[in-house]
């Protein structure tokens, strides 16, 4: 029988003298050097931004919930808001802080908006933050208005004018100290504030599926808002809206062919009374006195009709052609003084 050599192949020895052998040690080591640098973390740019923007719409809720509380104390106590801007923008943060960090979540509304919440230490550290950032806002700015107020940057020598000096001196350092965190943050993502840095507070995904698709609906809005507001507070200055109103009643009359409106009521007046006057006092809510819209420094239209100066004069300036008079309708080109006949 013939036997079968049951024995393992075996490999060749390694050979020094073969070439590729010693390319592979030195390939194998350089490979060994650069596997740290393949698995180092990557931080996200989009993580970066979503942290901004959250700061933003945190910002923009305080600002929407300002405006009716302005509006709703108008009436009570105008100019109440105002005075007391500190006091109402810290107590709104404050509400707005307890019912979302301070509650049930790790995460304030504009931060859930963009899938961020806090990682890292307990919960006293949430409450630290709030009261630093809020608390200390308030009073940071409460002792710079008082400062401000009573003259202590004024004064020449004595402890204001240190202490004056040691603020504003703390103010440039806490702006250098945000201004190299915001470098540092650029480059890391980790802190986006200096308190949260000395805190241990990041802001990290709440959930990782949806890091990629956090929608931008509400802040692309309210940019279309803030840029629409913007361009409408710069044009309408530039328009005149007396004479742009009075041009379109013009053209709309001539289109449906119809004569100037006149009010009966304005074309019985005495000839003494001021029709512009009368106007506006009807519009009021107070009975009409004719006697207190007698012409004052009387001045007559083309037509004839006699107004004060004033009343034409500024109907005349704003509206320009378009101006008619209100008795007759009748085209108000330029006027002159009143001068009553004398009797011979």
């Amino acid at each position: 029988m013939t036997q079968v050599n049951s024995q393992q192949p075996v490999l060749p020895q390694d050979d020094p003298q073969q070439p590729w052998q010693q390319t592979w040690r030195s390939t194998e080591a350089r490979l060994l050097t650069r596997v740290p640098e393949a698995v180092a973390p990557v931080v996200s740019r989009h993580g970066r931004v979503n942290k901004l923007d959250a700061d933003i719409l945190d910002s923009e809720l305080t600002d929407m919930l300002r405006e009716p509380l302005a509006k709703a104390t108008s009436l009570l106590h105008p100019g109440f808001i105002d005075s007391h801007r500190l006091e109402v923008d810290t107590a709104i943060r404050a509400l707005l802080f307890v019912l979302s960090v301070g509650s049930h979540r790790r995460a304030t509304y504009g931060q859930a908006l963009q899938n961020l919440t806090y990682r890292g230490g307990g919960r006293w550290r949430l409450h630290v933050l709030g009261l630093l950032t809020i608390g200390g806002g308030y009073v940071w700015g409460r002792v710079a208005q008082y400062m401000s107020f009573n003259g202590w940057a004024d004064a020449r020598t004595g402890v204001r004018r240190h202490l004056w000096r040691a603020m504003r001196w703390l103010e440039r350092a806490a702006r250098v100290a945000s201004l190299a965190n915001l470098l540092v943050f650029l480059g890391s993502g980790q802190y986006r504030s200096v308190v949260e840095r000395l805190l241990g507070l990041r802001l990290v995904n709440a959930r990782a599926q949806l890091a990629q698709s956090v929608s931008f609906e509400f802040l692309n809005r309210q940019l279309v808002w803030h840029a629409f507001t913007e361009f409408v507070m710069f044009f309408l200055p530039l328009v005149d809206l007396a004479r742009t109103r009075a041009r379109v009643a013009r053209w709309t009359r001539r289109l449906l062919s119809l004569p100037p409106a006149v009010d009966p009521r304005v074309a019985a007046l005495p000839e003494d009374v001021c029709a512009v006057c009368y106007k506006d006092a009807v519009a009021g809510d107070s009975p009409v006195d004719l006697l207190a819209c007698t012409c004052v420094n009387a001045y007559v239209a083309e037509c004839g009709h006699r107004f004060c100066y004033v009343c034409v004069g500024s109907r005349v300036v704003a509206e320009g052609d378009e101006c008619l008079c209100p008795r007759c309708g009748a085209s108000v080109g330029c006027i002159r003084k009143y001068a009553p006949r004398r009797e011979s």
